[in-house]
């Protein structure tokens, strides 16, 4: 079974799709939105179950962006801190790629803050990983190109 790189992108309940992610030059790419207001926690488990049945179809994923809704309550940070460090631990298995955190800015600075604080406490582990890891949050422009870091993985 031949490799495809893909692009996972998580979107946490009541966050919207990034609008400086352009599906159509992003190449292969799946997506995790939680579709219902649950526990923060539920999406690990859908999440976790989505990348096993990729992985067991040849996907290897070169690069996530983890669409955060904002939320600051400690529950959801907690859930948010796990994902994006599990997510993270798994692109360095896989030899590195592409990692963006993305926010909103109609969440506000708190949430922009929150996500920072989530991304500084990756960045080691992303450097030793050979992750290239981008915050978006507040920002109406793309950072980057994903699908050209992605490749350059």
């Amino acid at each position: 079974m031949k490799s495809r790189k893909a692009t996972l992108v998580v979107i946490e309940f009541g966050a919207s799709w990034p609008r400086w992610l352009d599906p159509s030059h992003s190449g292969d790419m799946a997506v995790v939105a939680q579709h219902y207001e649950g526990a923060p926690s539920s999406l690990i488990t859908q999440v976790a179950s989505r990348v096993t049945r990729l992985e067991a179809k040849g996907w290897q994923l070169k690069g996530i962006v983890f669409v955060s809704n904002g939320r600051c309550e400690a529950d959801s940070t907690a859930a948010r801190s796990i994902l994006a460090h599990g997510l993270l631990s798994r692109l360095r298995a896989a030899g590195g790629g592409h990692f963006a955190l993305t926010v909103d800015e109609r969440h506000g600075r708190r949430a922009s803050h929150n996500l920072t604080l989530l991304a500084e406490s990756m960045a080691r582990a992303a450097q030793l990983g050979g992750v290239v890891l981008s915050n978006h949050a507040a920002e109406r422009a793309p950072a980057c190109s994903l699908e050209s870091a992605a490749l350059a993985s």
